[in-house]
């Protein structure tokens, strides 16, 4: 309670103090990667200005807001930044990004973990264009497939950090990714892209599009194959390498039917084929052992503005269909493998209405109900004369949200709202969140301060799995506060900043045993997590970019005192980008320091400390016209050995090339 009182009385004393300053000159427009080229009519040769306009993003508020008034922690990660780093994938994509943990089992296709400022995987909830992306049917409704994610048609990626849940509901608990896609622009165009390199890996390409203010399309499509290496690492004796297939289709539409009234489409589909080990350690190949995935996604988004774009409706409508079947068959060569046939299929529907009212100038209220479904079928067999038994579960959530942005003088913005959630099994649950930001007259520095609650609602899994569930399950829940600055120096030459954080954990539902194949899931798990997340970026030479990021995490569990396994104390990096004439050259450094983690291939499990690396990759691009270019990048550099998890393989020292050609 002193920590609650503590923040709400920050809150009233800058509420109180603040708006003498706040009718100062307003802050400078931030610059971006977004730019409106015009024509300069002070030159007859037709020369081009660049104005700069401010970065849009929706996920922080739900709502179109310029980056420079969010008060949350916010990463935008654009189309332009993915091509620059050659980017193929999710996980590719959000690597360095602070504040965020993210470890893979082996090679690409296995599955992968965000550990958002040192919380649990499943409290950092995914979406594309909104639409949750989750899977019900995991154990902990987690996303554990970045690496099967291509980011083909991404127009940006947005990271917002802290509790969300006010907004977003379960699985929000510390943080959310939205992967936002590409509309078509423009007459009738795209790309065809081709990458070949190490571990015999290829991947195709196809891009196209094109719109104007009546309606626009665009469609993608991708295919990655690769040989792979041991994904039980071979430096335990492993020799056999882990294929992975992906193939990726995705279309999305937009029309204005009318001045007022706009209707969007996605529809996005991806199967893979992946070869699994049995684990982590030595004499875990199996050659027999395959996971065969298909994720099939459809979502409607409808805007309706009435009262001259005062009050705007948004009404969305989505379903997801996950499937992950599992094969494995007994071997000479394998000393692990077993029969066993599993199949996952898991799927949700989401149903939101929200209101949009912009009372005045300075105040904007944001009133939304959603509707969220889950259901699936489960099967397991582990033995071939065994028909095995289908076990069905379903779940419903109804949930009312509101919140109030509120803007001053253009320096002090606040939001603040609230949320309850009507679960079908375990009841209600609210949250609320409160956040801050203020331009500091002069110096421009931005100071931002929030306060938020989130939970996590059991899984279908741990409430209905007729071993271990448990149907007096209660949600999850969470208490986090971050404070902040960002100071730019100079202009656009350089800006910094750090951001404090601290997240409690409570009601954490954890395995119980009972015995030595008994037990069930409890809500007997407590954590906590503090941390500092800061960056620096430097724009101040012409053509030349580097950005420094550096993440201090101590995750903890608060009834032993352990540190959260998987969760190093230090990270950071390290880009530098380079534009010369037709030429880009890049470089990245990543550091990630001692981590704990556990041995599971011993019994019972042993502690272990995985040791600290550094990885260096390069980059480059060349253009040989208008619409070709060519590009190559080479991954750990120094051939580093390195583990993410104990026990399970990383790349080594790989090189890829390949060409885009536009048309």
């Amino acid at each position: 309670m002193q920590k609650i009182r503590n923040v709400i009385g920050v809150f009233v004393f800058i509420s109180a103090v603040i708006p003498t300053l706040l009718w100062a000159d307003p802050p400078p427009v931030e610059l971006s990667g977004s730019t409106l080229t015009v024509e300069s009519a002070a030159n007859t040769l037709n020369s081009q200005a660049s104005l700069a306009l401010p970065e849009i993003v929706v996920t922080a508020n739900r709502l179109d807001t310029p980056a420079s008034q969010v008060t949350s922690s916010l990463t935008v990660i654009t189309a332009k930044e993915m091509e620059q780093k050659q980017s193929t994938t999710l996980l590719d994509a959000l690597k360095t990004v602070p504040g965020l943990d993210i470890v893979r089992t082996g090679g690409p296709g296995e599955t992968s973990s965000i550990y958002t400022r040192g919380s649990n995987d499943a409290h950092t909830l995914v979406m594309m264009d909104g639409i949750p992306l989750n899977d019900p049917l995991s154990a902990a409704r987690s996303y554990d497939y970045l690496d099967q994610l291509s980011v083909d048609d991404v127009k940006q990626i947005e990271v917002v950090r802290g509790p969300q849940s006010t907004l977003y509901g379960s699985n929000a608990m510390t943080g959310v990714v939205n992967i936002i896609t590409q509309y078509g622009q423009g007459p009738f165009g795209g790309s065809l892209l081709f990458e070949g390199g190490a571990y015999g890996t290829f991947l195709e390409r196809i891009l196209a599009g094109g719109g104007d203010n009546g309606g626009n399309y665009s469609l993608a499509l991708s295919r990655f194959d690769t040989a792979g290496f041991p994904s039980a690492d071979k430096a335990m004796g492993n020799t056999l390498n882990n294929l992975d297939q992906n193939t990726t289709a995705s279309l999305k539409l937009g029309a204005s039917l009318t001045s007022n009234f706009q209707e969007n489409f996605i529809l996005r589909y991806n199967q893979s084929h992946t070869s699994l080990d049995d684990g982590s350690g030595p004499g875990m190949d199996d050659p027999n052992n395959f996971a065969d995935q298909k994720q099939f996604l459809v979502g409607s988004q409808s805007k309706l503005k009435l009262l001259d774009g005062d009050w705007e409706q948004v009404l969305g409508i989505s379903f997801a269909d996950n499937n992950r079947l599992y094969t494995d068959d007994p071997s000479a060569t394998a000393l692990n493998a077993f029969y066993y046939r599993g199949n996952f299929d898991g799927q949700t529907g989401q149903l939101s209405w929200q209101n949009n009212l912009r009372l005045a100038k300075e105040e904007t209220v944001i009133v939304g109900l959603q509707g969220y479904g889950e259901w699936g079928v489960s099967s397991n067999s582990f033995d071939p004369t065994i028909l095995a038994t289908p076990t069905s579960a379903n779940a419903a959530m109804g949930s009312l949200y509101a919140e109030s942005q509120t803007g001053l003088g253009e320096r002090f913005f606040i939001n603040e709202g609230g949320r309850l959630d009507v679960h079908s099994q375990f009841g209600s649950h609210t949250t609320y969140q409160g956040g801050l930001a203020y331009f500091i007259p002069g110096l421009e520095t931005k100071l931002k301060a929030n306060y938020g609650t989130g939970f996590l609602a059991p899984t279908l899994f741990q409430l209905d799995d007729p071993t271990y569930g448990n149907k007096g399950l209660q949600p999850e829940n969470s208490t986090g506060l971050d404070v902040g600055f960002e100071q730019p120096l100079g202009g656009n030459f350089l800006k910094v900043g750090a951001t404090y954080f601290h997240e409690d954990f409570n009601n954490l539902i954890q395995f119980q045993s009972t015995g030595l194949f008994t037990g069930n899931y409890a809500n007997i798990g407590q954590a906590q997590s503090d941390g500092v997340e800061t960056f620096a970026d430097f724009r101040g030479i012409h053509n030349l970019e580097v950005r420094a990021d550096y993440t201090y995490t101590n995750a903890r569990d608060t009834r032993t005192g352990l540190p959260l396994i998987q969760r190093p104390q230090h990270k950071g990096s390290l880009d530098v980008f380079y534009q010369w004439d037709v030429m880009e050259l890049g470089t990245t450094v990543a550091y990630v320091g001692p981590k704990p983690d556990m041995n599971f291939s011993a019994f019972p499990a042993t502690p272990v400390t995985l040791d600290s690396y550094f990885l260096v990759n390069l980059r480059a691009s060349y253009r040989l016209n208008d619409r070709v270019k060519i590009f190559a990048r080479v991954d750990n550099l120094f051939n580093q050995y390195y583990e993410e998890i104990w026990g399970y393989g990383t790349p080594g020292l790989s090189a890829y090339g390949g060409i885009k050609v536009s048309y």
